[in-house]
């Protein structure tokens, strides 16, 4: 796909929505520092250092300024990689996309170039593509910025299906129904997973559906204790005709699931008494269990407004 393909192709409107815990319309500078750090570790700083270097940011120069019709990105320097990085910290939100989105897309390109030039480069701390690319999109998540790379190009992630028919609605509808407790607990385990707490945000998406089967039967009057589980919540929801019975399992595997969000095991390598040993919780686990907690807590409540009819 030529580069041109992709800035007609991303979609330039404001966000208008207020129901999305990402926005799209500010790049703060932090995030766009730390963007030159990656450029930095993935091709060098042009002539600084080695010859690829210098030609991967011309050739990033050449392609920008054909496309957004300039003469060039900065009369501050000569340097191309100057250019470049001038460019993204003073440039709009629009162009500042548009030049991480073009970056990013002949990293992958000149994927084979960019390997030789890591290996061969003695300095240490330098990236791979690969690992730049996952660097950068943790780094929009942690800033609440809504865009990530996919498939060879900058994306909104409001644009993905599962945000568009899971996030945005579950956020939506528990806010119309007032199910405060609900909703702030669901925006803290998006907070918690942009910022990269992965175990918290599990915790706050538990917390979450929670929330909704409790305040499902404080609006319809059915009695339970504060202090009661997951288990006994769906018991309830099942007994009063919420929940089919032959779903009642499934809503089962879902609280195991995630509760098992926030696991701690006994060491095996020390006896009894040593203390115990916290598991690292991968990304896409968090995203797993964002997404299935949404999705039930959606169906939970669709099946609330259809039983007050």
């Amino acid at each position: 796909m030529a580069i041109f393909e992709l800035f007609s192709k991303r979609e330039k409107k404001r966000n208008q929505i207020t129901n999305d815990p990402y926005q799209y319309t500010e790049l703060p500078r932090s995030l766009r520092v730390q963007i030159v750090h990656i450029w930095k570790d993935v091709a060098g700083e042009g002539s600084a250092y080695y010859n690829f270097s210098s030609t991967f940011w011309e050739v990033v120069h050449n392609t920008m300024i054909r496309e957004l019709g300039l003469f060039t990105l900065s009369d501050k320097t000569d340097d191309d990689y100057r250019k470049c990085v001038d460019f993204l910290l003073s440039s709009s939100n629009e162009n500042a996309l548009d030049i991480i989105d073009c970056t990013f897309y002949l990293f992958k390109g000149y994927l084979t170039q960019l390997d030789s030039y890591f290996r061969e480069s003695s300095r240490g701390g330098f990236l791979s593509p690969q690992k730049a690319i996952k660097e950068l999109n943790y780094r929009f998540r942690e800033s609440g910025v809504g865009y990530q790379f996919e498939a060879g190009e900058l994306i909104r992630v409001d644009s993905s299906l599962i945000h568009e028919e899971l996030t945005k609605p579950v956020i939506s509808l528990l806010y119309n129904l007032e199910f405060q407790g609900a909703e702030d607990e669901y925006l803290k385990a998006h907070k918690h997973y942009r910022e990269g707490r992965y175990k918290e945000a599990i915790a706050e998406a538990l917390k979450s559906f929670e929330s909704t089967m409790k305040t499902i039967c404080v609006r319809m009057n059915w009695e339970f204790k504060p202090s009661d589980t997951s288990n006994k919540l769906i018991d309830l929801l099942v007994k009063k005709e919420l929940i089919p019975l032959y779903m009642q399992q499934h809503f089962n595997s879902l609280r195991s699931t995630l509760e098992s969000g926030v696991p701690v095991l006994r060491n095996k390598t020390s006896g009894h008494g040593q203390g115990e040993e916290t598991v690292e919780i991968p990304e896409h686990y968090a995203s797993y269990a964002l997404h299935l907690s949404a999705s039930n807590i959606l169906f939970l409540a669709k099946c609330y407004l259809d039983k007050k009819k």
